[in-house]
């Protein structure tokens, strides 16, 4: 239930993106024609006592700017201090138009706060536990942040690639550009060597630059891309030659065998198979 709250006793502290002054401009024309903020912030109270903000930073800034004295606000009690963040992210993934690069670094933060609250579903650990047969059927990251923001959860996975590939300087260096609006450039970039990416980065963004494109500058810098070795792709190369080749009792014999907890990933992973619709931006 909302309530009126005092606005000059709201903390906003750091926050996980910066205010976009042209988006709290909207929201304050739309607070001055209908006379008040029509969606409340959310707001968490401290152990020193101090009212922090735990969602809504573009409405706080809004109504501070109208010059409104109070404003609508949920509060949520005895959140810790990843429950609030992660109410974050989850608004800003909800309710404000992300770019693709911006999308990445929420949702790598999200998976992060994700598996430090849930422990069991850190990759390595679920797995270990499911050779043992003691692993629960905890939803993986990518599920949950799909029922949670309405995302397929292979474009989760894709966005998160991104953001744990790309260096933390190319990420900065990113910021505005058009290259963090493209998810395909992004992708691509994503899988490039860390100097590499920052070799492509600048040949990309340098004043009057000829070169528009990840794979132009790949061209230049190196005469061919160079992809950051994965394990993953070996490994699924494996498995899958072993999949085709065997018989059909062998296969099924394979899957009957398995235990529950190998049978509860195999039906998410099927889901997650389900092909994805979505262009790249």
């Amino acid at each position: 239930m909302a309530e009126m709250f005092d606005i000059d006793r709201i903390n906003v502290g750091e926050r996980l993106r910066a205010v976009d002054p042209d988006h709290v401009a909207v929201i304050a024309d739309s607070i001055r024609q209908c006379g008040r903020v029509l969606q409340p912030v959310a707001i968490t109270q401290t152990l020193a006592g101090d009212w922090m903000l735990v969602a809504g930073a573009h409405r706080l800034a809004a109504a501070r700017l109208v010059g409104l004295k109070e404003i609508p606000v949920v509060i949520h009690e005895e959140l810790n201090g990843l429950q609030a963040k992660m109410i974050e992210i989850d608004e800003n993934l909800l309710r404000h138009e992300l770019n693709p690069l911006d999308r990445a670094v929420f949702l790598a933060e999200r998976k992060r706060i994700y598996e430090q609250m849930h422990p069991e579903t850190k990759a390595g650990v679920a797995g270990a536990a499911a050779k043992h047969g003691s692993a629960n059927d905890t939803m993986s990251f990518a599920k949950d942040a799909a029922e949670k923001i309405g995302l397929n959860p292979r474009s989760i996975e894709r966005a998160v690639r991104i953001a744990t590939r790309l260096s933390p300087d190319v990420r900065r260096n990113l910021i505005g550009t058009d290259l963090s609006k493209n998810q395909k450039e992004l992708l691509l970039l994503a899988k490039q060597e860390p100097d590499a990416q920052i070799k492509i980065v600048d040949l990309i963004l340098r004043e009057n630059a000829t070169v528009k494109s990840v794979k132009a500058a790949i061209e230049q810098t190196s005469g061919k891309p160079k992809v950051v070795a994965d394990n993953n792709l070996q490994a699924l190369k494996k498995l899958m030659d072993a999949w085709r080749h065997a018989p059909i009792a062998a296969r099924r014999t394979f899957v009957r065998d398995l235990s529950e907890a190998d049978q509860v990933l195999m039906r998410d992973l099927l889901d997650m198979a389900i092909p994805d619709t979505e262009e790249a931006a």
